[in-house]
């Protein structure tokens, strides 16, 4: 995976460390990518102007214009920073765990919704059961890996897409999320914990973590 000429850029998000915006992130500080980490409120980040689709993150991009969407974003600077794979076919696995992790956060989100933390709590539960849409998307990453010949989601090669499993991963086992217990992935899910677990170990991981502590504490 060749990384290419990058122009200057400019990320876009909250000062937080979602995996949507910390995905691209640490992929651009493990390509040593110069780029402009814009930590803003919600305010500024509207009035921005780079809210294309009214969504964060958002990626600047000096002399070309304004990448929205995570996937989009992710997949852009995963090319530039060779952390995204050449083969059409890894490439399409890479956007496969990307997209599953889309789908894993919206079903969060739509819990946050419910204002009764009782109800949220058995709503939560209800999608990690057995017959949970957010455990058979899990369970789809899970077969995924099982059939991948490598540590990675592309096989042996690290791409961005492990970097926003890692993240994914580590804030669903939090235990922030009322409701789904910290032990759920990596006692339910061996496959994906794998993937957080050889990322987490990486010494660029580890730099980026001592680089953010008010996220990142021991």
């Amino acid at each position: 995976m060749a990384a290419m000429p990058v122009p200057k850029l400019k990320l876009i998000y909250l000062d937080h460390h979602y995996w949507r915006a910390e995905c691209s992130r640490l992929a651009l500080h493990i390509g040593d990518v110069p780029f402009e980490d814009a930590r803003l409120g919600y305010d500024d980040m509207y009035a921005s102007g780079a809210l294309t689709f009214g969504t964060f993150p958002a990626l600047v991009v000096e002399g070309k214009g304004v990448l929205n969407q995570t996937q989009a974003i992710a997949r852009y600077v995963g090319s530039v920073t060779g952390l995204y794979p050449a083969d059409p076919f890894l490439a399409a696995k890479c956007d496969e765990a990307l997209d599953a992790l889309t789908d894993v956060s919206e079903l969060i989100t739509a819990t946050m919704k419910e204002r009764d933390p009782k109800r949220k709590i058995a709503w939560r539960q209800h999608l990690i059961s057995a017959e949970g849409r957010m455990t058979m998307l899990l369970r789809g990453l899970e077969a995924q890996q099982a059939h991948v010949a490598g540590p990675f989601v592309a096989g042996a090669d690290l791409s961005v897409a492990d970097l926003a499993v890692w993240r994914a991963v580590g804030w669903l086992s939090s235990g922030v999320i009322d409701g789904i217990p910290k032990t759920f992935i990596k006692e339910t899910f061996p496959e994906v914990w794998a993937v957080h677990a050889a990322v987490d170990a990486m010494p660029e991981v580890a730099a980026w973590k001592k680089k953010n502590p008010h996220h990142y504490k021991k």
